[in-house]
């Protein structure tokens, strides 16, 4: 292996080894140091060789983090591991993870609190912005409107 071919080695297995990175994101750091193509694949393999790189690893940790830090829903969360070429026979298994009475929790948590920021609005337009909201937040359609059906009956 060349000095050059030695030193992207070893600085990929540096960026590797700070976080977790899925394949895409360790193909475009490569190709903005300008490797070569035909260089990638047999570092791509290398790394997955080594466990620097494991993209059911990556999309547990991901799932793991949007959940707990941010409190996405798991539409947004599988949308956007799927815009990182995630396949989804390795996203399914975190999101099913998630306990699904925390999650609906979750939701009612988020909704309430949005609810509050709309006090003294039309009915019609919390109703409105509470879906639109929950939507955006990547929750199910399903569970937001029985949670906004529930809050009718109160």
């Amino acid at each position: 292996m060349a000095k050059k071919e030695k030193n992207i080695l070893n600085d990929i297995m540096q960026y590797c080894a700070r976080s977790e990175h899925c394949t895409q994101d360790v193909v475009i750091k490569l190709k903005s140091w300008e490797v070569e193509e035909e260089e990638i694949d047999g570092i791509l393999e290398q790394l997955r060789e080594e466990n620097f790189l494991d993209d059911a690893r990556y999309a547990k940790a991901y799932v793991n983090d949007k959940w707990k830090l941010d409190h996405w829903g798991k539409k947004k969360i599988r949308n956007k591991l799927f815009l990182k070429n995630i396949d989804d026979t390795l996203i399914q298994p975190p999101l099913d993870a998630i306990d699904e009475e925390e999650y609906k929790t979750e939701l009612a948590i988020q909704l309430s609190r949005k609810e509050k920021e709309l006090e003294g609005e039309e009915k019609n337009k919390i109703v409105s912005r509470l879906y639109n909201f929950g939507v955006s937040r990547g929750f199910e359609e399903v569970l937001i409107m029985k949670w906004l059906q529930a809050r009718r009956k109160m």
